[in-house]
Protein backbone atom coordinates (compact mmCIF):
# COMPACT_ATOMS: atom_id res chain seq x y z
CA UNK A 1 0.00 0.00 0.00
CA UNK A 2 1.14 3.60 -0.83
CA UNK A 3 1.06 6.12 2.01
CA UNK A 4 1.25 9.08 -0.99
CA UNK A 5 0.92 8.50 -4.98
CA UNK A 6 3.09 11.79 -7.23
CA UNK A 7 0.76 12.67 -10.04
CA UNK A 8 3.32 10.92 -12.44
CA UNK A 9 2.15 7.35 -11.30
CA UNK A 10 -1.49 8.48 -11.18
CA UNK A 11 -1.06 9.61 -14.39
CA UNK A 12 0.44 6.75 -15.70
CA UNK A 13 -1.74 4.37 -14.06
CA UNK A 14 -5.05 5.73 -15.25
CA UNK A 15 -3.50 6.49 -18.51
CA UNK A 16 -3.08 3.09 -18.74
CA UNK A 17 0.01 0.64 -19.82
CA UNK A 18 1.00 0.93 -23.81
CA UNK A 19 3.84 -1.38 -23.63
CA UNK A 20 2.13 -4.20 -22.51
CA UNK A 21 -0.93 -4.27 -24.78
CA UNK A 22 0.78 -3.47 -27.56
CA UNK A 23 3.30 -6.80 -26.82
CA UNK A 24 0.18 -8.68 -26.27
CA UNK A 25 -1.10 -8.50 -29.48
CA UNK A 26 1.88 -9.41 -31.41
CA UNK A 27 5.49 -11.48 -30.61
CA UNK A 28 7.53 -10.49 -27.69
CA UNK A 29 9.88 -8.16 -28.81
CA UNK A 30 12.93 -7.36 -26.05
CA UNK A 31 13.57 -4.26 -24.79
CA UNK A 32 15.69 -4.12 -22.53
CA UNK A 33 19.35 -2.92 -22.50
CA UNK A 34 21.89 -5.05 -24.13
CA UNK A 35 23.66 -5.89 -20.92
CA UNK A 36 20.66 -7.91 -19.65
CA UNK A 37 21.21 -11.69 -20.98
CA UNK A 38 18.96 -14.05 -20.68
CA UNK A 39 19.59 -17.44 -18.52
CA UNK A 40 18.71 -20.50 -20.17
CA UNK A 41 16.13 -22.40 -19.30
CA UNK A 42 13.07 -22.90 -16.28
CA UNK A 43 15.19 -24.85 -13.95
CA UNK A 44 17.55 -22.44 -12.21
CA UNK A 45 17.06 -22.51 -8.70
CA UNK A 46 14.98 -19.13 -8.79
CA UNK A 47 12.50 -21.08 -10.74
CA UNK A 48 12.68 -23.58 -7.72
CA UNK A 49 12.34 -21.28 -5.11
CA UNK A 50 9.24 -19.59 -6.91
CA UNK A 51 7.03 -23.10 -6.51
CA UNK A 52 7.24 -21.99 -2.64
CA UNK A 53 5.95 -18.77 -3.42
CA UNK A 54 2.85 -19.03 -5.22
CA UNK A 55 -0.19 -17.95 -2.82
CA UNK A 56 0.66 -14.79 -0.85
CA UNK A 57 0.26 -11.98 1.50
CA UNK A 58 1.55 -9.09 2.66
CA UNK A 59 2.01 -8.07 6.46
CA UNK A 60 1.32 -4.50 5.95
CA UNK A 61 1.07 -1.13 7.80
CA UNK A 62 3.29 -3.33 10.90
CA UNK A 63 7.07 -3.44 10.90
CA UNK A 64 7.33 -0.34 8.23
CA UNK A 65 5.39 1.56 10.59
CA UNK A 66 8.24 4.19 11.71
CA UNK A 67 8.46 4.24 15.62
CA UNK A 68 6.25 6.00 17.45
CA UNK A 69 3.76 6.51 14.77
CA UNK A 70 0.30 4.73 15.91
CA UNK A 71 -1.26 3.69 12.10
CA UNK A 72 -0.12 0.59 12.30
CA UNK A 73 -1.65 -3.18 13.02
CA UNK A 74 -0.16 -5.96 14.87
CA UNK A 75 -0.02 -9.66 14.49
CA UNK A 76 -0.07 -12.62 16.37
CA UNK A 77 1.07 -15.67 17.15
CA UNK A 78 -2.29 -17.20 16.10
CA UNK A 79 -3.00 -15.55 13.09
CA UNK A 80 0.08 -17.54 11.07
CA UNK A 81 -1.14 -20.96 11.66
CA UNK A 82 -4.57 -19.14 10.13
CA UNK A 83 -3.04 -17.91 7.50
CA UNK A 84 -1.65 -20.98 6.38
CA UNK A 85 -5.02 -22.62 6.94
CA UNK A 86 -6.41 -20.57 4.62
CA UNK A 87 -4.12 -21.04 2.01
CA UNK A 88 -1.77 -18.98 1.90
CA UNK A 89 1.93 -20.34 0.88
CA UNK A 90 3.90 -17.31 2.02
CA UNK A 91 3.89 -14.26 3.53
CA UNK A 92 5.86 -10.71 2.34
CA UNK A 93 6.91 -8.87 5.42
CA UNK A 94 7.72 -4.89 5.07
CA UNK A 95 9.88 -3.63 7.04
CA UNK A 96 11.61 -0.10 8.05
CA UNK A 97 15.16 -1.31 8.62
CA UNK A 98 16.46 2.67 8.03
CA UNK A 99 14.35 3.52 10.74
CA UNK A 100 16.50 1.73 13.47
CA UNK A 101 19.61 2.18 11.87
CA UNK A 102 22.50 4.77 13.66
CA UNK A 103 24.24 6.81 12.18
CA UNK A 104 27.26 6.33 9.65
CA UNK A 105 29.75 5.09 8.47
CA UNK A 106 28.26 1.63 10.27
CA UNK A 107 24.21 2.52 10.09
CA UNK A 108 24.42 -0.18 12.71
CA UNK A 109 20.87 -1.53 13.29
CA UNK A 110 19.19 -1.76 16.85
CA UNK A 111 18.53 -5.15 18.28
CA UNK A 112 14.67 -4.34 18.79
CA UNK A 113 14.18 -4.34 14.78
CA UNK A 114 15.90 -7.69 14.66
CA UNK A 115 13.88 -9.08 17.69
CA UNK A 116 11.07 -7.90 16.10
CA UNK A 117 11.36 -9.38 12.63
CA UNK A 118 12.59 -12.75 13.97
CA UNK A 119 9.08 -12.95 15.73
CA UNK A 120 7.62 -12.89 12.06
CA UNK A 121 9.97 -15.04 10.63
CA UNK A 122 10.25 -17.65 12.98
CA UNK A 123 6.70 -17.86 13.59
CA UNK A 124 5.96 -18.08 9.49
CA UNK A 125 8.75 -20.73 9.16
CA UNK A 126 7.15 -22.81 12.06
CA UNK A 127 3.55 -23.03 10.03
CA UNK A 128 5.96 -24.28 7.08
CA UNK A 129 5.02 -20.05 5.55
CA UNK A 130 7.83 -19.38 3.02
CA UNK A 131 8.94 -15.62 4.27
CA UNK A 132 10.22 -12.47 2.03
CA UNK A 133 11.65 -9.56 3.74
CA UNK A 134 12.43 -6.24 2.23
CA UNK A 135 13.63 -2.47 3.08
CA UNK A 136 10.14 -0.63 2.87
CA UNK A 137 9.49 2.72 2.57
CA UNK A 138 13.14 3.87 2.62
CA UNK A 139 12.41 7.11 1.31
CA UNK A 140 15.95 8.77 1.45
CA UNK A 141 16.73 6.20 -0.98
CA UNK A 142 13.94 7.24 -3.24
CA UNK A 143 14.99 11.18 -3.45
CA UNK A 144 19.06 10.06 -3.46
CA UNK A 145 19.64 6.83 -4.44
CA UNK A 146 23.56 8.00 -5.32
CA UNK A 147 23.88 9.82 -1.77
CA UNK A 148 21.78 6.63 0.49
CA UNK A 149 23.63 3.88 -1.37
CA UNK A 150 26.36 3.28 1.22
CA UNK A 151 23.58 2.98 3.78
CA UNK A 152 21.39 0.32 1.57
CA UNK A 153 24.41 -1.51 1.13
CA UNK A 154 25.15 -1.70 5.31
CA UNK A 155 21.38 -2.21 6.01
CA UNK A 156 21.97 -5.66 3.67
CA UNK A 157 25.30 -6.16 5.03
CA UNK A 158 23.76 -6.39 8.15
CA UNK A 159 20.38 -8.41 7.50
CA UNK A 160 22.29 -10.82 5.31
CA UNK A 161 24.86 -12.15 8.31
CA UNK A 162 21.79 -12.28 10.76
CA UNK A 163 19.93 -14.78 8.66
CA UNK A 164 22.53 -16.50 6.66
CA UNK A 165 21.87 -19.58 9.00
CA UNK A 166 18.16 -19.50 8.03
CA UNK A 167 16.23 -22.43 6.06
CA UNK A 168 15.79 -21.59 2.35
CA UNK A 169 12.09 -20.56 2.79
CA UNK A 170 13.44 -17.46 3.78
CA UNK A 171 14.13 -14.86 0.72
CA UNK A 172 15.10 -11.26 0.72
CA UNK A 173 13.84 -8.70 -1.45
CA UNK A 174 16.23 -5.63 -1.53
CA UNK A 175 13.56 -2.82 -1.89
CA UNK A 176 9.90 -1.90 -1.90
CA UNK A 177 8.51 0.47 -4.93
CA UNK A 178 11.48 2.64 -5.99
CA UNK A 179 10.70 5.76 -7.22
CA UNK A 180 11.00 9.46 -7.90
CA UNK A 181 14.95 9.72 -8.05
CA UNK A 182 15.04 6.21 -7.86
CA UNK A 183 14.98 5.18 -11.38
CA UNK A 184 15.31 1.76 -12.80
CA UNK A 185 18.24 2.75 -14.45
CA UNK A 186 20.01 3.90 -11.13
CA UNK A 187 18.86 1.02 -9.32
CA UNK A 188 20.62 -1.12 -11.52
CA UNK A 189 23.85 -0.69 -10.22
CA UNK A 190 22.60 -0.29 -6.79
CA UNK A 191 20.99 -3.58 -7.27
CA UNK A 192 24.24 -5.54 -8.62
CA UNK A 193 26.15 -3.84 -5.40
CA UNK A 194 23.52 -5.13 -2.94
CA UNK A 195 23.38 -8.49 -4.26
CA UNK A 196 27.36 -8.81 -4.11
CA UNK A 197 26.84 -7.74 -0.74
CA UNK A 198 24.36 -10.31 0.17
CA UNK A 199 26.59 -13.45 -2.14
CA UNK A 200 29.00 -12.99 0.82
CA UNK A 201 27.26 -14.77 3.86
CA UNK A 202 24.00 -15.45 2.04
CA UNK A 203 25.30 -17.69 -1.38
CA UNK A 204 22.50 -19.14 -2.14
CA UNK A 205 19.36 -17.21 -0.67
CA UNK A 206 16.62 -16.13 -3.11
CA UNK A 207 16.54 -12.47 -3.60
CA UNK A 208 13.63 -10.61 -5.24
CA UNK A 209 14.06 -7.42 -7.08
CA UNK A 210 12.00 -4.52 -8.20
CA UNK A 211 12.47 -2.43 -11.30
CA UNK A 212 11.18 1.43 -10.88
CA UNK A 213 8.06 3.42 -11.11
CA UNK A 214 6.87 1.61 -7.96
CA UNK A 215 7.57 -1.59 -9.41
CA UNK A 216 5.67 -1.19 -12.41
CA UNK A 217 5.37 -3.57 -14.91
CA UNK A 218 6.10 -0.57 -17.99
CA UNK A 219 9.89 -0.31 -16.09
CA UNK A 220 10.88 -4.00 -16.90
CA UNK A 221 12.27 -2.65 -20.25
CA UNK A 222 14.58 -1.14 -18.36
CA UNK A 223 15.80 -3.61 -16.03
CA UNK A 224 19.09 -5.12 -16.24
CA UNK A 225 20.14 -7.87 -13.46
CA UNK A 226 23.55 -9.69 -12.81
CA UNK A 227 23.57 -13.16 -14.42
CA UNK A 228 22.73 -14.76 -10.97
CA UNK A 229 19.92 -17.34 -11.23
CA UNK A 230 18.48 -17.14 -7.86
CA UNK A 231 16.45 -13.97 -8.26
CA UNK A 232 13.10 -13.46 -9.03
CA UNK A 233 11.91 -10.11 -10.08
CA UNK A 234 8.72 -8.54 -8.69
CA UNK A 235 6.14 -6.42 -9.83
CA UNK A 236 3.18 -4.71 -8.40
CA UNK A 237 -0.25 -3.89 -10.24
CA UNK A 238 -3.52 -1.91 -8.40
CA UNK A 239 -5.35 -1.66 -11.89
CA UNK A 240 -7.72 -0.48 -11.92
CA UNK A 241 -6.46 2.53 -9.95
CA UNK A 242 -9.83 4.36 -9.76
CA UNK A 243 -11.45 1.68 -8.26
CA UNK A 244 -8.43 -0.07 -6.13
CA UNK A 245 -8.35 2.97 -4.24
CA UNK A 246 -11.42 4.73 -4.66
CA UNK A 247 -11.70 7.40 -1.13
CA UNK A 248 -8.10 6.95 -0.34
CA UNK A 249 -7.19 9.81 1.94
CA UNK A 250 -3.74 8.99 1.29
CA UNK A 251 -3.97 9.58 -2.46
CA UNK A 252 -4.68 12.40 -4.75
CA UNK A 253 -8.30 13.96 -4.97
CA UNK A 254 -8.08 12.59 -8.49
CA UNK A 255 -9.68 9.14 -7.01
CA UNK A 256 -11.37 10.47 -4.42
CA UNK A 257 -14.58 9.35 -6.03
CA UNK A 258 -16.42 6.06 -4.22
CA UNK A 259 -19.55 3.84 -5.46
CA UNK A 260 -16.97 2.39 -8.16
CA UNK A 261 -18.32 -1.64 -8.62
CA UNK A 262 -16.14 -3.97 -9.87
CA UNK A 263 -16.54 -4.86 -13.05
CA UNK A 264 -18.51 -1.79 -14.54
CA UNK A 265 -20.66 -1.01 -15.79
CA UNK A 266 -22.91 -0.13 -12.82
CA UNK A 267 -26.84 -0.91 -13.07
CA UNK A 268 -27.36 3.18 -12.27
CA UNK A 269 -24.79 5.64 -13.70
CA UNK A 270 -22.16 6.89 -10.84
CA UNK A 271 -22.66 10.79 -10.83
CA UNK A 272 -19.41 11.99 -10.33
CA UNK A 273 -19.32 14.32 -6.99
CA UNK A 274 -18.88 18.05 -7.83
CA UNK A 275 -16.70 18.43 -4.15
CA UNK A 276 -13.38 16.84 -5.65
CA UNK A 277 -14.25 18.78 -9.06
CA UNK A 278 -12.72 16.15 -11.21
CA UNK A 279 -10.88 16.45 -13.82
CA UNK A 280 -11.85 15.69 -17.85
CA UNK A 281 -9.93 12.76 -17.79
CA UNK A 282 -11.30 11.48 -14.71
CA UNK A 283 -14.93 12.26 -16.11
CA UNK A 284 -13.72 10.46 -19.19
CA UNK A 285 -13.08 7.63 -17.20
CA UNK A 286 -16.14 7.64 -15.15
CA UNK A 287 -18.11 8.38 -18.89
CA UNK A 288 -16.59 4.73 -20.14
CA UNK A 289 -17.45 3.07 -16.83
CA UNK A 290 -21.11 4.52 -17.14
CA UNK A 291 -21.10 2.71 -20.76
CA UNK A 292 -19.07 0.56 -22.10
CA UNK A 293 -20.20 -3.45 -21.39
CA UNK A 294 -18.05 -5.27 -19.36
CA UNK A 295 -15.64 -6.36 -21.73
CA UNK A 296 -14.57 -3.28 -22.70
CA UNK A 297 -15.08 -1.62 -19.36
CA UNK A 298 -12.32 0.22 -17.28
CA UNK A 299 -13.28 -1.56 -14.23
CA UNK A 300 -12.73 -4.77 -14.98
CA UNK A 301 -10.28 -7.38 -15.91
CA UNK A 302 -9.39 -5.61 -19.17
CA UNK A 303 -7.17 -2.64 -17.18
CA UNK A 304 -4.76 -5.68 -16.07
CA UNK A 305 -4.87 -8.90 -18.29
CA UNK A 306 -2.67 -7.75 -20.99
CA UNK A 307 -0.04 -6.58 -18.47
CA UNK A 308 0.44 -9.73 -17.04
CA UNK A 309 0.65 -11.53 -20.60
CA UNK A 310 3.22 -9.02 -21.01
CA UNK A 311 4.87 -10.05 -17.45
CA UNK A 312 4.66 -13.63 -18.79
CA UNK A 313 6.10 -13.11 -22.21
CA UNK A 314 8.95 -11.17 -20.65
CA UNK A 315 9.70 -13.63 -17.93
CA UNK A 316 9.73 -16.41 -20.49
CA UNK A 317 12.03 -14.51 -22.97
CA UNK A 318 14.56 -13.77 -20.18
CA UNK A 319 14.44 -16.53 -17.71
CA UNK A 320 13.62 -14.69 -14.73
CA UNK A 321 10.47 -15.77 -13.06
CA UNK A 322 7.81 -12.73 -11.78
CA UNK A 323 6.15 -12.71 -8.46
CA UNK A 324 3.17 -10.00 -7.98
CA UNK A 325 4.21 -8.88 -4.88
CA UNK A 326 1.19 -6.52 -4.22
CA UNK A 327 -2.07 -6.24 -5.86
CA UNK A 328 -5.22 -5.03 -3.86
CA UNK A 329 -8.56 -3.12 -3.16
CA UNK A 330 -9.19 -0.65 -0.77
CA UNK A 331 -12.29 -1.76 2.17
CA UNK A 332 -14.07 1.73 0.38
CA UNK A 333 -15.32 -0.64 -1.93
CA UNK A 334 -18.20 -2.62 -1.59
CA UNK A 335 -17.48 -6.52 -0.26
CA UNK A 336 -18.60 -8.03 -3.51
CA UNK A 337 -16.91 -5.82 -5.79
CA UNK A 338 -13.83 -6.86 -3.89
CA UNK A 339 -14.30 -9.96 -4.23
CA UNK A 340 -14.71 -10.29 -7.94
CA UNK A 341 -11.80 -8.14 -8.50
CA UNK A 342 -9.59 -10.54 -6.06
CA UNK A 343 -10.69 -13.23 -8.13
CA UNK A 344 -10.79 -11.77 -11.64
CA UNK A 345 -6.65 -11.04 -10.66
CA UNK A 346 -6.12 -13.89 -9.20
CA UNK A 347 -7.43 -15.94 -12.45
CA UNK A 348 -5.36 -13.64 -14.39
CA UNK A 349 -2.12 -14.09 -12.63
CA UNK A 350 -2.00 -17.64 -12.22
CA UNK A 351 -3.07 -17.45 -16.04
CA UNK A 352 -0.01 -16.34 -16.61
CA UNK A 353 1.71 -18.63 -13.98
CA UNK A 354 2.72 -15.96 -11.80
CA UNK A 355 3.02 -16.26 -8.27
CA UNK A 356 1.08 -13.12 -6.07
CA UNK A 357 0.80 -11.77 -2.66
CA UNK A 358 -2.17 -9.82 -1.81
CA UNK A 359 -1.92 -6.40 -0.31
CA UNK A 360 -2.54 -7.02 2.95
CA UNK A 361 -3.88 -9.43 5.87
CA UNK A 362 -5.42 -6.96 8.69
CA UNK A 363 -4.98 -3.78 7.98
CA UNK A 364 -6.76 -0.84 5.05
CA UNK A 365 -6.64 -3.41 2.39
CA UNK A 366 -7.64 -6.76 4.93
CA UNK A 367 -8.31 -10.08 3.84
CA UNK A 368 -8.99 -11.17 7.58
CA UNK A 369 -11.46 -9.79 10.13
CA UNK A 370 -9.03 -10.10 13.43
CA UNK A 371 -12.47 -9.19 15.68
CA UNK A 372 -14.85 -11.85 14.15
CA UNK A 373 -11.69 -14.40 13.61
CA UNK A 374 -12.33 -15.25 9.81
CA UNK A 375 -11.78 -13.55 6.36
CA UNK A 376 -13.97 -10.83 4.77
CA UNK A 377 -17.08 -12.05 2.93
CA UNK A 378 -16.27 -13.41 -0.84
CA UNK A 379 -12.21 -13.55 -0.08
CA UNK A 380 -11.78 -16.79 0.84
CA UNK A 381 -13.85 -18.06 -2.32
CA UNK A 382 -12.30 -15.34 -4.16
CA UNK A 383 -8.29 -16.82 -3.57
CA UNK A 384 -8.65 -20.23 -3.29
CA UNK A 385 -11.90 -20.95 -5.34
CA UNK A 386 -11.71 -23.02 -8.26
CA UNK A 387 -10.03 -21.96 -11.27
CA UNK A 388 -12.38 -21.19 -13.92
Amino acid sequence: MKIKISIVRALCVFFGFVAGAAASETVFVPSNPPEMKPLGGHHTPAYATAKLFRHGVNLGNYLEVPPGQKWGVTVSTEEFGQMKREGFDHVRVPVGWHHYAGPAPNFTLSPEIFSRVDFIVTNALANKLAVMINIHHFNELDRDPAGSTEEFLALWKQIAAHYKNFPPLLAFELDNEPHENATTTLMNPIYARAIAVIRETNPRRTLFVEPGGWGSIDELKNLVLPPDDNVIVSVHCYEPFHFTHQGAGWTTTDVQQTGIIFPGPPAQPLVPDPKLNPKPWVRDWIQKYNTLPTAQNPSSALAFTDKLKYVHAWSDFYGRPVHLGEFGAYTKADPQSRANFYAAMRRAAEQEKLGWAIWDWSANFRYWDPPNHCALPGMHAALFGKTN
